[in-house]
């Protein structure tokens, strides 16, 4: 019998993930690449700087708040397939993992493809039948900036 492992915060990690990744930039950059980040108050600064962030001290809060809740979303989920690979019959609920530009929703590409929920998730998507992926790929569609990078498997 197979027993799914449920994440308690996945509903707000996506209604947090989607408000953030709303919330960012994507500024078509002259090599055709786009680069995604919170309004800054340096252009040229770390966009994963709270203090370079372009926002008010309630939007900051709310952000830092937000923050937390992810973190620990990612820890649950990052522990769950942990677990799921000693234990076979152990798996994860494929809705209820989400892609990392909505765990991450204000890290540029590159910087979300380096973290290791993006090597979690890009096992989890290969691990996928035809049918699965093609459903997680009409609820989760790629945005622009992370195409450039990352394309979800085509399976035949």
């Amino acid at each position: 019998m197979k027993r799914y492992i449920t994440f308690k915060d996945y509903e707000e990690v996506l209604r947090i993930g989607k408000f953030w990744l709303e919330n960012c930039n994507n500024e078509l950059c002259e090599d055709g690449t786009y680069y995604h980040h919170l309004p800054l108050i340096d252009a040229m600064g770390d966009p994963l700087d709270i203090k370079n962030f372009s926002m008010d001290s309630k939007f900051r809060k709310n952000f830092t708040k937000d923050l937390k809740t992810i973190d620990k979303y990612i820890k649950q989920v990052e522990a769950a397939d942990k677990k799921a690979i000693v234990i076979n019959y152990e798996l994860m609920d494929l809705r209820q993992v989400l892609p990392p530009w909505i765990v991450y929703p204000h890290y540029p590409a590159q910087n979300v493809l380096l973290t290791s929920y993006f090597t979690l998730f890009d096992d989890f998507t290969a691990r996928m039948t035809k049918m699965e992926l093609s459903v997680y790929k009409n609820t989760y569609p790629v945005p622009a900036y992370i195409e450039q990078i990352f394309k979800y498997k085509e399976l035949d």
